[in-house]
């Protein structure tokens, strides 16, 4: 029993000791702690998730900032394309790419506009003899990429040198 609780303590120190961390649990900095939101589409399936993504890494969104005392979030737009790679002998498609592009930008009062631009890729195979399958996997694979795209929107948030301004 010694030897396994001994093992465990290894294994946890070593994996904390290389940067490993849970795969929604991103480092924000600090000063995106706190933002305000703003989306063409606030309701839909992208927003939703890049809203849940964010709280679910401790980001409180603030409904309104009229002094401009936090950063905010534009999802300027996103589109979801979808291009032919592979058909089938009778020429009908057999293999899509899946294309999601999201333009985003953070605005910093009395600092800069950072514009973000996310692309993520996806392959989908297309059956013809299981439609409504092929429609919940397609779906499915949607999410997914959305929930890529929340992560990677985080990411970038780390690149963004914030000067700080003092009064």
């Amino acid at each position: 029993m010694k030897k396994l609780l001994c093992l465990f303590t290894f294994v946890a120190m070593l994996l904390s000791g290389c940067g490993f961390h849970l795969q929604d649990n991103e480092e924000i900095p600090k000063q995106f702690k706190t933002m305000t939101f703003y989306s063409g589409d606030p309701y839909g399936s992208l927003s939703r998730e890049v809203k849940k993504v964010f709280i679910n890494n401790k980001v409180k969104f603030v409904t309104s900032d009229d002094k401009h005392n936090y950063p905010s979030l534009h999802m300027m737009d996103s589109s979801m394309t979808r291009s032919t790679i592979s058909l089938y002998q009778d020429g009908k498609s057999a293999e899509y790419q899946l294309i999601l592009t999201l333009n985003a930008q953070v605005i910093i009062a009395g600092d800069d506009i950072y514009p973000i631009t996310i692309k993520i890729f996806r392959t989908f195979f297309d059956n013809p003899e299981t439609a409504l399958a092929k429609s919940t996997e397609q779906n499915l694979i949607e999410q997914e990429m959305y929930g890529q795209a929340a992560r990677q929107l985080i990411r970038k948030l780390r690149s963004i040198n914030v000067i700080e301004h003092k009064n």
